[in-house]
């Protein structure tokens, strides 16, 4: 993309643009300031731009649409036309109208501070709490205020705020792989069903469902786990690859020990792997991996599967298991999220 011939207005309404300042993260504020520092002539339209649409963030009507707002933003300061043009009308399109205008013109009046400036000023951003939740089916991949990666699998939760300050904090509800970022002077906790797991940089999962013990798995770095009750008090420290916690959060018991290899985290390149796992066990899994319900009958006996199945589909994971633990399966016609299980 070539920024050289950019205006004002060209900024507001460039997507790349306007992801750099709602969306930043190493790269692209890296290849900003780069720019910036290179082409000073244009540090007062990139800065004025960068408020205006800061300040849309936290004052526009979410029922505008982002793309209807780029064009206002646009619209505004054209050259040409004397008039804006949206896709719709409405009372919260007028009322976005005239706060662009209005944000616009104080941007406007305080931009000249940046002209002879090669640093980007700070701005502040109010703190809110952000939800990431994972239904059955899903898995995805979520990037933090720091820059750290979150791989959040199906039937999981993570909140934390959106911005870290002094503390980065992350609330875990399911399992979640981490790959944290370095920084030593903010730690990086992440609560899981009152066990607190800290690291400064590191790679760790947890795997956290209610009712159930927390399990800690610690892939690169080394990580501190504590209950979140006795603080640090009955901390222990995991530095060594494979390493495991166990926490029992009924009973408020911590264990240490370790996995006897590296498949606890494999769900992260969607491999399925199960480990001397009841049925139960299988059945739960297979239900949030593929977004199914299983109705399973005749099962008499004490089933403990082991098996590791990268990116098969159900149909093809159901025939394996089935010539294994001796049954027969059915998808429903009229639903297929509906399978029934029949064992000999």
């Amino acid at each position: 993309m070539d920024y050289h011939e950019y205006e004002l207005e060209d900024f507001l309404a460039d997507p790349e643009f306007r992801n750099w300042v709602l969306k930043p993260n190493p790269s692209n504020h890296f290849f900003w300031k780069k720019w910036l520092s290179a082409n000073p002539s244009k540090k007062k339209a990139v800065m004025v731009a960068r408020e205006v649409i800061l300040s849309f963030k936290y004052s526009s009507s979410e029922d505008i649409d982002i793309i209807d707002q780029g064009e206002i933003l646009k619209s505004i300061l054209a050259k040409k036309d004397s008039q804006i043009t949206v896709k719709k009308s409405s009372w919260p399109m007028m009322a976005f109208q005239a706060a662009a205008c209005a944000l616009l013109m104080t941007a406007l009046t305080v931009g000249a501070k940046w002209s002879t400036s090669t640093e980007i000023a700070p701005v502040y951003i109010p703190s809110k709490l952000i939800v990431k939740e994972n239904f059955r089916g899903q898995k995805s991949r979520i990037t933090l205020p720091d820059g750290s990666t979150v791989y959040l699998n199906n039937n999981s939760k993570v909140s934390y705020s959106s911005s870290f300050e002094e503390k980065r904090e992350i609330f875990l509800e399911g399992e979640a792989f981490f790959e944290v970022e370095k920084d030593p002077t903010r730690p990086f906790v992440v609560n899981s069903n009152g066990l607190l797991t800290k690291a400064l940089g590191t790679s760790f999962n947890i795997k956290a469902h209610n009712g159930k013990k927390v399990e800690v798995g610690l892939v690169t770095g080394k990580i501190q786990v504590s209950p979140v009750v006795s603080g640090n008090m009955d901390s222990e420290i995991i530095d060594a690859l494979g390493g495991k916690a166990t926490f029992d959060a009924s009973m408020g018991k911590l264990d240490i020990s370790a996995y006897s290899d590296m498949d606890f985290y494999k769900w992260t390149r969607r491999i399925l792997v199960f480990k001397a796992a009841s049925f139960d066990e299988v059945k739960e899994t297979l239900e949030n991996w593929y977004d199914v319900d299983i109705e399973v009958s005749n099962l008499n006996r004490p089933i403990t599967y082991t098996g590791k199945f990268p990116a098969e589909s159900l149909e093809s994971v159901l025939e394996q298991m089935a010539y294994a633990e001796r049954f027969s399966f059915k998808m429903d016609k009229d639903n297929p999220r509906k399978i029934r299980i029949n064992f000999k």
